[in-house]
């Protein structure tokens, strides 16, 4: 008899009806769209998930800085291979590269691409090509999205972080350039927390993250570290650069007012530099480390400082 009551109480729950929702608030792409869009989705390697679109009639693919389609991996040649558009269709031709084109695993010289076909540039640089409409081209850029980013903060997450370090590092070598790396976080970040609570807490890093938004390069990568600390990839930045950077942001940061029931509270970051040419430092955890060192070394220097050496 309990349980006949309890389920009774249960459907009865007015807090607990479907909401009617109106078609016209969802956001459904037409059912009959033309598969007019070519598309590269990366499948294996950096940026996994990640959606080119083939829109030139003519696109080239390497690690060279003029390529329509750049890629960072080491095994690619500067000028690896071709896309041409020839009347609705796509061919992929090789340009010379060093360690081939490959479709479905064999290795070709030119290839007419047919929908979902493995395309291979390089031992890593892997992709699937696909004919979509409109709404499936959407519905891959909001995944892709969605798996690089902060769910909270808008930033990138942390697993792209690290694979974007890696190849900045590779791309700074190459081209005989620098890249920095900036990681910073809030000061006496806990006590907002304890103090202010969780949700102010998070009101707190959204900001933080609009204020280095509205600051940083399109081509600079700036990702959620993990907490409350954050980190940026400038490329072709060196140290000194670096530390400018970070401390206009600690500058602007502090300038904040974040409201709260208790009235607006401010806070401050501190910030630790390092740069792939000064370091000495070879991999992406070696610079890491060397700019988690003087991060530290900020904090211990009395916080809401910037620190560039050791």
């Amino acid at each position: 008899m309990n349980d006949d009551r309890e389920l009774k109480s249960y459907e009865e729950d007015p807090d607990d009806r479907t909401a009617i929702v109106s078609l016209r608030e969802l956001k459904v792409p037409p059912r009959k769209q033309s598969k007019d869009r070519h598309l590269l989705v990366r499948v294996r390697g950096a940026e996994l998930g990640r959606v080119t679109l083939l829109s030139p009639e003519r696109m080239r693919v390497g690690r060279s800085q003029d390529s329509e389609l750049w890629l960072s991996d080491d095994g690619v040649s500067r000028r690896h291979a071709v896309l041409v558009r020839e009347g609705s269709q796509y061919v992929v031709e090789d340009d010379g590269s060093a360690n081939g084109t490959f479709v479905g695993g064999v290795k070709i010289t030119r290839h007419e691409l047919k929908d979902g076909d493995v395309v291979q540039f390089g031992p890593t640089a892997v992709f699937r090509y696909s004919l979509s409409d409109e709404g499936g081209e959407a519905l891959l850029r909001q995944l892709y999205d969605a798996s690089v980013t902060d769910a909270l903060t808008g930033a990138h997450n942390r697993e792209h972080f690290d694979t974007q370090l890696r190849a900045e590092m590779s791309y700074a070598r190459r081209h005989n350039t620098d890249v920095s790396l900036v990681i910073f976080d809030a000061d006496h970040f806990k006590k907002v927390n304890d103090t202010y609570g969780h949700q102010v807490g998070d009101a707190v890093l959204v900001e933080l993250a609009k204020v280095v938004r509205a600051t940083v390069r399109s081509e600079d990568v700036f990702a959620r570290y993990g907490g409350e600390e954050f980190a940026l990839v400038l490329r072709g930045i060196d140290i000194e650069g670096a530390g400018a950077v970070a401390d206009r942001l600690r500058e602007r940061i502090a300038a904040l007012e974040i409201p709260t029931e208790r009235g607006p509270i401010r806070v401050t970051v501190s910030a630790g530099c390092a740069s792939l040419t000064t370091s000495g430092e070879k991999t992406p955890e070696g610079l890491i480390s060397a700019a988690d060192k003087r991060l530290y070394g900020a904090k211990h220097a009395g916080r809401n400082r910037v620190m560039t050496t050791d």
